[in-house]
């Protein structure tokens, strides 16, 4: 029987995450082991604890399923801390379910998408699976989907090279248009953070923001997720860009 290492961003007592394990053992066809931050980690990316020490304690999550939580840690640090010395014989990790989307620029803030990294920098498989609305209905179609993809060999199409991010959308099941793989959309955030002033007169900060609108393209997957498809995307780790770096090389030729 296959392992797999569910982690997440949210926290260890999240719905998502709670959601998502109950549906994996009902699965039946994986060893589950559960390790997740306490608290919630959210934009948290793929940071690492190096200041501090990482302390692991058993919890029973709202499911009655008994996982793991890393107190103040990171979600890289859960999966780090896990394929080191709980359960180095993982299958594959998922990361989820998050609550709300990663598409886009999203990806390198999420700390969903960051403890699947810390998967595949540890030479496992690794999906980051998001479902675009945080309600309790669209996180069961959420985890509805990953198991219906994980029966149609959803594994083979996973790599120990890449992340496969999923994104899926706020529809009803009957609702939703399909799968569709697709590229990062190129889309990021306006007014990120507000200036504000306490009753003292000391400045401090707010980083919030809206979205700003993607630019367009036929297979980006904030596109095709607003058109009610779910989203299929590998990531690299490798985030080099080739082609401007072949141009770069041509152009323009340094010497000391």
């Amino acid at each position: 029987m296959r392992k797999i290492l569910v982690a997440n961003d949210d926290g260890i007592f999240a719905e998502g995450i709670n959601i998502l394990v109950t549906h994996l053992l009902k699965w039946g066809k994986a060893e589950i082991t559960v390790v997740a931050p306490d608290r919630t980690k959210n934009a948290t990316s793929h940071s690492l604890t190096l200041d501090s020490i990482l302390r692991l304690r058993k919890v029973f999550m709202p499911n009655g399923y008994e996982g793991y939580t890393v107190v103040d840690g990171s979600p890289a640090d859960c999966v780090l801390v896990a394929l080191n010395d709980l359960v180095p014989d993982t299958d594959l990790v998922i990361a989820g379910i998050n609550h709300g989307t990663n598409c886009g620029i999203d990806v390198l803030y999420s700390g969903t998408v960051g403890a699947a990294s810390e998967g595949v920098v540890n030479g496992k498989p690794s999906i980051a699976i998001s479902s675009e609305s945080p309600e309790r209905e669209h996180l069961e179609i959420t985890a509805q989907v990953l198991i219906s993809l994980l029966d149609q060999g959803l594994l083979n199409a996973t790599s120990s090279d890449w992340v496969l991010n999923i994104n899926v959308p706020a529809l009803k099941l009957e609702e939703i248009k399909g799968v569709a793989w697709a590229t990062m959309s190129r889309h990021g955030w306006t007014n990120r953070v507000q200036r504000r002033e306490d009753p003292r007169g000391q400045i401090y900060y707010w980083v919030t923001g809206e979205r700003s609108k993607p630019e367009q393209s036929n297979n980006g997957d904030y596109q095709l997720l607003s058109q009610g498809f779910v989203t299929l995307t590998p990531v690299g780790l490798d985030l080099t860009d080739h082609e401007s770096l072949k141009e770069l090389s041509s152009r323009f030729v340094f010497q000391l």
